[in-house]
């Protein structure tokens, strides 16, 4: 349990790295991630001016734009037309403030504190903050494509993905620049592996996300995956994508395959959501949540697309080879290493982060910002059950969504799993590693991947996808989560 808490703890930070001409990843430092505009000469960005646009909005758009301007002439005139403007200004004006040279910060944060009226601080990561807590304010009309036009100066990609037409599932406003331009932090697709009696690149220790899908188990390390956080890859058959947000400690297994059957193929955006990771498909470029598995943006967001999360497990190697010697395991390349300068090592992407935290204005303090918490959530209810709690307890009987569950802490390695428990009740295990538990109705009941195993035959008990994350991250999009 100590070897995983300690592997998350590490992965607080997220690898926001940028590719050097080199291609050897350098790693910006944390004010220029949360409140300095990209490098480099600004492309001007105009006002969208598709048909059924109030032209009110355009006016907007363009005098937001001319804050940005070199010269302070037209910055204090736009500034002074815009100071009796309506408050729902203030969402593209945050934007604004972000890409504003640095001689023209002074002119929009003063216009920041007059239509708003308050004083948040004067860093851009502040100003995100209050505006995602006005639930008053909607953005004028043309905002989704002034906003990508606007990032399209970090890449032009995101002026596609951000089209003025494209349907929108999230609050825009509160979607933010990560660090890195679309697949900067570059996927896993398809990779080797290797029998685990090959593994010479893992030690015991060492975690991995195990995968057990259609006969086949395959083991996929940590730390690998805490560089690239995402993974394309097919175990038993079935398409599968690991996405990885390290900044809120959540990896989460999806199933790939989309509505018509297609295999979908995943990339980072290096746009973030609430401190979460939005990734993109690569046929149709529309975005999704890293912690719910839906399209929130784009064509696939039009389809009212979600991903069905499958079971897996957070696990030490030893424990993982032990229970499954049939597995096999993903090699790292070194020839990616070579390229991205990544150092295949427990804990060497830690060294290279800077500790960055972006804003999340929706907060709790029932719990530390970031406590690690198993979550789970069943036909849509919400709970979370912090590890020191299933350290203490390894066995919890609890119903959730209506649906009676059991949760399980094997103390050797610190894997949780969950399980449907139909109306059973199971005995406390003893200490160890953990392989069956004991109903109280006398049955023996074997600890699986895909479920609880009955020991003289029969129908499994399902497990449940659940998976680790920071309370922070977690209580962001489920603010009436419950708590165990």
């Amino acid at each position: 349990m100590r070897m995983i808490r300690a592997a998350f703890l590490r992965l607080a930070a997220p690898v926001f790295c940028l590719t050097t001409a080199a291609g050897a990843p350098a790693f910006p430092a944390q004010e220029r991630l949360m409140d300095d505009p990209p490098a480099g000469p600004p492309t001007v960005p105009t006002p969208d001016s598709s048909a059924g646009r109030a032209d009110s909005g355009n006016q907007i758009y363009k005098r937001l734009l001319a804050l940005t301007a070199e010269k302070q002439k037209p910055r204090r005139r736009a500034a002074k037309a815009l100071a009796n403007a309506d408050p729902s200004t203030l969402v593209p004006l945050v934007d604004t403030y972000f890409f504003a040279p640095s001689e023209a910060r002074r002119d929009v944060r003063q216009l920041l504190e007059r239509l708003s009226g308050a004083q948040p601080g004067g860093r851009y990561r502040d100003w995100l903050r209050y505006v995602g807590s006005r639930q008053d304010l909607e953005p004028p009309a043309g905002y989704v494509g002034w906003k990508g036009r606007l990032f399209s100066r970090i890449d032009p990609v995101y002026g596609r993905i951000l089209s003025p037409e494209a349907t929108v599932k999230l609050r825009l406003r509160e979607v933010q620049w990560g660090g890195v331009p679309l697949d900067g932090i570059p996927a896993v697709d398809d990779p080797a592996s290797v029998p685990a009696d090959m593994a010479r690149f893992m030690r015991g220790a060492d975690t991995v996300f195990g995968v057990s899908l259609g006969g086949e188990r395959r083991a996929y390390p940590v730390k690998v995956l805490s560089w690239h956080e995402l993974l394309n890859d097919t175990v038993g058959g079935q398409p599968i994508t690991i996405s990885f947000c390290t900044l809120c400690g959540s990896a989460i297994l999806y199933s790939a395959v989309g509505e018509n059957g297609e295999r979908l193929r995943f990339g980072t955006s290096g746009l973030l959501y609430r401190s979460n990771k939005l990734m993109f498909d690569r046929a149709t470029l529309s975005l999704w949540s890293n912690l719910t598995g839906e399209a929130v943006l784009g064509e696939r967001a039009a389809e009212g697309v979600v991903l069905q999360m499958l079971p897996m497990t957070l696990t030490t190697w030893d424990a993982w080879r032990h229970r499954h010697p049939d597995t096999s395991i993903m090699r790292p390349d070194p020839d990616t290493a070579r390229r991205t300068g990544y150092r295949y090592v427990e804990g060497a992407a830690d060294a290279q982060r800077a500790g960055v935290e972006f804003p999340v204005w929706r907060q709790s303090d029932a719990l530390e910002r970031n406590e690690q918490v198993y979550v789970l959530r069943i036909n849509r209810a919400a709970k979370a059950y912090p590890l020191a709690k299933l350290q203490a307890e390894r066995l919890v009987h609890d119903t959730l969504g209506g649906l009676p569950i059991v949760l399980v802490l094997d103390d050797s390695s610190g894997a949780v799993r969950a399980y449907e428990r139909g109306a059973l009740t199971f005995d406390p295990p003893a200490p160890g590693a953990l392989r069956h538990l004991q109903a109280r109705d006398g049955t023996t009941w074997w600890i699986a991947e895909e479920g609880l195993a009955p020991q003289a035959g029969g129908d499994l008990l399902p497990r449940v996808p659940g998976h680790v994350a920071f309370w922070f991250g977690w209580y962001a999009f489920y603010p009436d989560t419950a708590v165990y």
